[in-house]
């Protein structure tokens, strides 16, 4: 059962008039929940977790808008275990998806 998460937030400190945002897809492909989905413009300390108080079960999807930019992203999942993706391009307007699978773990 596929189970999406739409939270809608932009990621930037002022906004430009005309600004266009751009979707994004963190898709679970493991067989474990995902507790946190950490999202940061690049270079930037300040992490926010799109999941809020939600799980992202296994096959299920988080969809949420940033702004255009640079963006990191780290995952935790129920073991407490890291995958991270970073400096992201993602243009306004555009979409991009994130098919999150074991071999993107972290090594520790």
């Amino acid at each position: 059962m596929k189970v999406s998460v739409l939270l809608l937030f932009l990621l930037t400190v002022s906004l430009a008039a005309g600004t266009l945002s751009a979707t994004v897809e963190i898709k679970n492909c493991t067989s474990t929940e995902f507790y946190f989905v950490w999202v940061t413009e690049s270079g930037r300390d300040k992490w926010i977790d799109m999941l809020g108080l939600s799980i992202l079960p296994p096959d299920s999807s988080a969809v949420f808008q940033v702004t255009e930019g640079w963006y990191d992203f780290r995952i935790e999942d129920c073991q407490w275990r890291t995958y991270s993706f970073s400096d992201i391009p993602i243009e306004g307007g555009s979409s991009f998806l994130w098919e999150v699978y074991p071999i993107h773990m972290d090594d520790d």
